[in-house]
């Protein structure tokens, strides 16, 4: 996540972007920001924890996406079927090809900009056991693709994603929606198979949403000025919402704990804020990645954890687990793929047909018209 840094500034802040993001889609302005006052605390419990500070396992190694001109950003499992899907921005070429033709009258509202700026993503379709490709769409003027969920594919039905949409000249979302995958497609924001949903707040920005399929959770991240949240829903109940632009009542809302660098002598740097790479749930438990990348000095050169570590972190929905001082349960670095040059952390899910639940995250492992990334997990 690395393209623009100035949009990584503005989704750590959040209210220029809720006013920046409004413009640019002729969108009234958002509600005053005002952060919700309960917790309903209702995700059901028992779900195990995924212990994030155990060691990482590399599951497959040098996995390409459909476009390879740019690097992944999410990952999603469709564990039953044999599928992982990955969101990426989309190279500048494989764009100008979409906007010229037939695709000029659907993508006027996009406007010229680059690319990035404008959220268009390229979808990726793996197989689980080799990564090779095996499906892929383009989606304009969706968003960042930091996160997505998937609903498997079931009874003659096709697998159902979730992205973020609608992300104006900000990079990054402002609404939530999902529609089934069709390979070698093209989607913009307005198109009929584009299901929409409503906000988990009126003042909400950047959204970006997760699937939790063995629960039945969604899961949304989203901005409230310069704070995050998460707020879980019913995935079925969520699901037949769609077009009414009001989600039902959330199983749980909880301010995302702080992130921060750390240090070199292995310690939060509280006045500098972790980058924020990824995030997934299972059960009533959260798990977010973050983590900068790294060319010099190589990873393999460097001793103890310092502040540009990979960072893996957990915490309760429902409150109850969380340490009252930190707001998590656990935060610890991650010295998974050491050797990776660039190495940078991307996208997190879960991977549930291995028996135990695999925590699986990216990392990037190349740079220039080949990118690639390694994909790990603990469990």
């Amino acid at each position: 996540m690395t393209m623009n840094m100035t949009r990584r500034n503005l989704i750590r802040g959040g209210t220029g972007l809720a006013a920046g993001a409004a413009a640019g889609l002729g969108l009234p302005a958002r509600a005053a920001v005002a952060a919700p006052v309960d917790n309903p605390a209702s995700v059901p419990g028992g779900t195990a924890l995924i212990d994030v500070a155990a060691g990482s396992t590399r599951w497959l190694a040098g996995v390409a996406n459909q476009d390879s001109s740019t690097t992944l950003q999410g990952i999603a499992f469709d564990s039953a079927a044999g599928h992982f899907y990955t969101l990426q921005v989309a190279g500048a070429s494989q764009i100008a090809y979409l906007r010229s033709g037939s695709q000029v009258a659907v993508t006027a509202s996009i406007g010229g900009d680059d690319h990035a700026e404008s959220g268009d993503l390229c979808l990726t379709r793996h197989d689980i056991a080799t990564g090779a490709v095996n499906g892929y769409m383009y989606l304009l003027g969706f968003g960042h693709g930091v996160s997505l969920g998937v609903q498997p594919a079931s009874g003659g039905n096709p697998a159902y994603v979730w992205t973020e949409a609608g992300s104006g000249r900000s990079g990054y979302g402002q609404e939530v929606v999902r529609f089934p995958f069709a390979t070698k497609t093209v989607l913009w924001t307005s198109h009929p198979s584009v299901q929409r949903f409503g906000s988990p707040d009126p003042a909400a920005t950047s959204m970006t949403p997760s699937v939790d399929a063995d629960h039945n959770i969604l899961l949304i991240r989203y901005a409230l000025g310069s704070a995050h949240w998460f707020a879980a829903y019913d995935l079925a109940a969520a699901s037949a919402t769609a077009g009414t632009g009001a989600l039902p009542a959330p199983l749980a809302r909880i301010q995302q704990p702080p992130l921060y660098k750390y240090k070199a002598d292995g310690t939060p740097d509280p006045t500098t804020p972790a980058t924020f790479q990824g995030f997934t749930s299972y059960g009533q438990y959260v798990y977010m990645l973050d983590g900068d990348p790294r060319t010099t000095p190589p990873s393999s050169t460097l001793t103890g954890t310092d502040k540009w570590a990979i960072h893996t972190t957990s915490f309760d929905l429902n409150g109850t687990a969380n340490n009252p001082t930190t707001g998590y349960i656990t935060s610890t670095h991650s010295e998974a793929d050491a050797a990776a040059d660039p190495r940078e952390p991307e996208g997190m899910a879960i991977y549930t047909g291995a028996g135990a639940p695999r925590l699986c995250f990216g990392i990037t492992n190349n740079s220039g018209s080949n990118r690639q990334f390694d994909l790990y997990y603990k469990s």
